[in-house]
């Protein structure tokens, strides 16, 4: 097995996972390393950073929103989005501006650019989506993800997520 990519190699690996078989912690994290490891075929070379198409798709989904509530619904750091919004600012993508008084507080939307980025990038994390989930059937795919928004939403009470 090649020590560089872990995931691929000659021969099939074959471990017992005991009781992380049922933990969920385990789980979410080879799921989402799994997501993450495909995810540059897809969006490669877009040239974003981890996170930054998430953003692209919450702001366009709702322009104006607060740089902060941002950050809550990512359980992202203050700071974390702000250097992701700052690059996406600086590559003429995002528009801040102040909410009400305060400077500290900006609100955030698509610019032309920005949105043309954002409708490239929405069609491949849609294929991307589509290939992980091919021998899904589609009610297993619909309940897989209803779960996922299910566990998002009762854990997250931070953030009134509304859901289609």
């Amino acid at each position: 097995m090649n020590d560089s990519d872990p995931g691929k190699g000659s021969a099939k690996s074959q471990l017992k996972l005991g009781l992380l078989q049922h933990n969920l912690g385990y789980l979410m994290r080879v799921a989402r390393n799994v997501v993450m490891q495909s995810s540059g075929e897809f969006v490669g070379d877009l040239g974003y950073v981890t996170g930054q198409i998430t953003l692209l798709g919450l702001i366009a989904a709702n322009e104006g929103t607060a740089q902060n509530d941002l950050g809550r619904a990512l359980l992202m750091r203050k700071s974390q989005v702000t250097g992701l919004i700052q690059d996406l600012v600086a590559r003429g993508l995002v528009e801040r501006s102040a909410q009400g008084a305060d400077r500290r507080f900006n609100a955030v939307k698509l610019t032309p650019a920005g949105e043309k980025a954002w409708h490239q990038a929405r069609d491949r994390i849609g294929r991307h989506s589509a290939s992980l989930l091919v021998e899904f059937s589609d009610a297993e795919r619909d309940e897989l993800l209803r779960l996922l928004r299910k566990l998002i939403a009762t854990n997250l009470q931070e953030v009134d997520f509304e859901l289609d």
